[in-house]
């Protein structure tokens, strides 16, 4: 097994290029928790509660994929590398995916409407699978540096911010421009190939990060190998815990374009708020969560992260109509501030799981790992347009074509509260209290027999 050194071994070109494919994936997973259920409700005119259970269904095939994904990536032998090379055709099938979904033909027979984007949805996050599976399971196997892997991370967390950014500034900003059905057309070519070329960086980047070759001399069956990787226990309460934290960030991202047309009755202001205020809270807070991970450890700054966005979340049960924008930009600065810690600690700690993993067995495996992952991650974002959607409907939500705004009842606004609120804020509580059993510290890691 050839190993990087045991101190800091990248430099910051490869830090942040390969980073920079977090805005791709960002890109991808944001458009289907924040804007996906909007847009098939209120541009395609689709049901709700058939709207959210399409991107589940959609989310529940990655079950499957992304841990198949993770063992192919494994045992691949190229040139480029068994990770790097996915990322190449990763990116091209991400781009051209991204940008079908957006530019949805005007289909007259509402089943077969749903039927198109049931199947682009199934290739979208497949194409998405290719690409992220690989390319989670590269820091694990790009540093064994404990704290340089925080660094790293908090790369990610300012490229996650630019997709953000890039997600609601250009959605309010083209649909303002172009109105919502040739808005959104654009906005699939114009973010689609920024996401396109943030991919590429992190491809060409990565070219001379070290990296792991297969070590293990018996190669497992997947089975087996999920199997064990499920009984290394800093990992499976990590999984657990990201599982809800990701179910709390999805439901109130399904919950914000609702929120904003029927709660403050300003959708645009809605969303230009949060690409304005929000990345700005998660910018300045990066390197304060970064320092008290160093100081505090990774797991207590991941508690009192999630503890935060929980206490944030609730406020939004105090807005309305009314709410003033001074106001309305204070939530979502803490709100990024907050985000900003649960994205660095919990970035920082995936690739410490998988290293204690390595150590205790003397196999590389972060491929599977990556995938039980990206499996966890997906059905999080899978689960908080499903359970919304399936509540909008329940609660007599109304849809609507091209973007138009009509009256809703007072059980679907009761709804779009809940959604955007409480359930994100009870969740993410769960979470952190799932946290206070995961014991894998520094000294731990550092004492965990390494076997070559």
């Amino acid at each position: 097994m050839t190993a990087p050194p045991k101190q800091s071994s990248l430099t910051i070109g490869q830090q942040i290029g390969w980073a920079a494919g977090t805005h791709g994936t960002s890109t991808m997973i944001g458009v289907l928790v924040t804007i996906m259920l909007g847009y098939l409700t209120t541009v395609l005119g689709i049901d709700a509660a058939i709207a959210g259970a399409i991107i589940f269904a959609s989310r529940l095939y990655d079950v499957i994929i992304d841990p198949l994904m993770g063992h192919v990536s494994d045992r691949t032998q190229s040139k480029l590398g068994r990770r790097r090379v996915y990322l190449l055709w990763g990116a091209a099938a991400c781009f051209i995916t991204f940008v079908l979904i957006f530019n949805v033909p005007d289909i007259v027979d509402m089943t077969v409407r749903v039927v198109y984007v049931a199947v682009l949805l199934f290739l979208f996050n497949t194409a998405y699978t290719v690409f992220n599976i690989p390319y989670l399971a590269m820091p694990a196997e790009m540093t064994e540096h404990y704290h340089e892997r925080t660094i790293l991370m908090s790369y990610r967390v300012i490229f996650f911010t630019t997709a953000s950014l890039m997600i609601f500034l250009g959605t309010a900003g083209l649909t303002k421009v172009f109105g919502a059905s040739q808005g959104y057309n654009v906005f699939g070519w114009l973010v689609g190939g920024a996401m396109g070329i943030s991919m590429l960086a992190s491809f060409f980047s990565s070219a001379k990060a070290p990296r792991y070759e297969r070590s293990e001399k018996v190669q497992l069956p997947l089975r087996e190998q999920i199997r064990l990787v499920l009984a290394n226990k800093p990992f499976a309460i990590y999984l657990g815990v990201k599982l809800l934290q990701l179910t709390a960030q999805a439901s109130s991202n399904a919950a914000l374009l609702f929120f904003g047309a029927y709660v403050l009755k300003n959708q645009q202001t809605m969303l230009l708020a949060f690409g304005s205020f929000f990345p700005v809270g998660t910018f300045l807070a990066i390197p304060a969560w970064v320092w008290l991970g160093r100081r505090f450890g990774k797991r207590n700054s991941f508690m009192a992260a999630g503890v935060i966005y929980a206490a944030v979340m609730l406020t939004w049960l105090l807005v309305n109509e009314g709410e003033p924008t001074w106001a309305l930009g204070i939530r979502l600065l803490f709100l990024g501030a907050a985000v900003s810690g649960v994205l660095v600690m919990g970035f920082a700690i995936l690739p410490d799981t998988i290293e204690y993993d390595r150590r205790r067995t003397g196999i590389n495996r972060e491929g599977v790992y990556a995938g039980l992952y990206s499996t966890m991650e997906k059905l999080a974002a899978a689960f908080g347009p499903l359970i919304f959607g399936g509540y909008l409907g329940v609660a007599g939500f109304q849809s609507s074509l091209g973007g138009e705004v009509v009256a809703q009842p007072d059980a679907a606004i009761s709804a779009i509260y809940i959604g955007m609120a409480v359930i994100p804020a009870v969740v993410s509580l769960l979470s952190a209290a799932l946290l206070s059993f995961y014991d894998l510290s520094e000294a731990k890691l550092k004492a965990t027999t390494l076997i070559v």
